[in-house]
């Protein structure tokens, strides 16, 4: 275990902040520790009862690129994850669900992050409509989950969450929190 003798606040971002502490590790040895803090956030592995898989498109700037993803949005702060999850379901999917089983949680960037994504499935929702940020552009297709995973075995799907959801569900693994 490490102990922290000096929180340095570096960038305060309105969805991240950047620390440079002060630690003191294990073996007594003085370090330097770069962290980002996040949130966190929430994702909704949606699936139909053809076992068709959701999934959303969207351009990701930090990559360049549009990714295949679970639909997912950040928490606010002390916001609850499953209800963060239940509202990004309908703002980008247009599709509401009663009731969320939880697929568990992820920490995607455990060595400069303390981001956790917390993953649910949805299997019964109805039709509501979308409510998209001004910023984002984003569109919806399902797919049968044969293809999902060749999607992914092919290297379409690179995003984490969605390829840990996709196979904790394909795969029948339960969550745990």
């Amino acid at each position: 275990m490490e102990k922290t003798l000096k929180k340095n606040l570096v960038y305060k971002g309105r969805i991240l902040e950047l620390y440079n502490d002060d630690v003191i590790c294990s073996n007594g040895i003085n370090a330097k520790r770069e962290i980002v803090h996040h949130n966190g956030g929430a994702g909704v592995l949606i699936v139909n009862d053809k076992k068709e898989v959701l999934l959303i498109k969207q351009f990701r700037y930090a990559y360049n690129e549009i990714l295949y993803e679970i639909p997912a949005g950040k928490l606010e702060k002390g916001e609850n994850p499953y209800e963060a999850a239940l509202r990004e379901m309908e703002e980008e999917t247009g599709l509401k669900s009663e009731s969320l089983k939880s697929l568990g949680k992820i920490y995607p960037t455990c060595g400069y992050s303390d981001e956790i994504i917390y993953i649910y499935l949805a299997d019964q929702f109805k039709i509501t409509s979308t409510n998209f940020d001004l910023d984002e552009q984003i569109t919806s297709s399902w797919y049968p989950l044969d293809d999902v995973l060749k999607m992914i075995s092919e290297g379409k799907i690179v995003d984490a969450k969605t390829i840990i959801a996709i196979y904790k569900y394909a795969f029948g693994l339960n969550g745990h929190e």
